[in-house]
């Protein structure tokens, strides 16, 4: 099950700090310049990698998930 979190701007570095599921957890910003982030949790690391590397595939947008444990290069194909 996917768990979404919004984050006020601020509290962004240290609620990706004490996020209990680091290592399946990305974060993705808001539309405007000091909107929010939401931070979803997912079910699996292959699962999330999935979801990042298939955006990162397309064209450059607001709003792209990024992981909060960087990815290896073979992750997520």
């Amino acid at each position: 099950m996917k768990r979404v979190y919004g984050v006020p701007l601020g509290r962004l570095a240290e609620t990706l700090a004490t996020l209990p599921n680091r290592e399946r957890s990305a974060y993705a910003a808001g539309p405007g310049a000091f909107s929010d982030y939401t931070v979803q949790t997912w079910p699996n690391r292959e699962s999330m990698a999935r979801s990042v590397r298939m955006q990162q595939r397309g064209a450059p947008r607001v709003g792209m998930w990024k992981p909060v444990v960087p990815l290896a290069e073979t992750e997520g194909f």
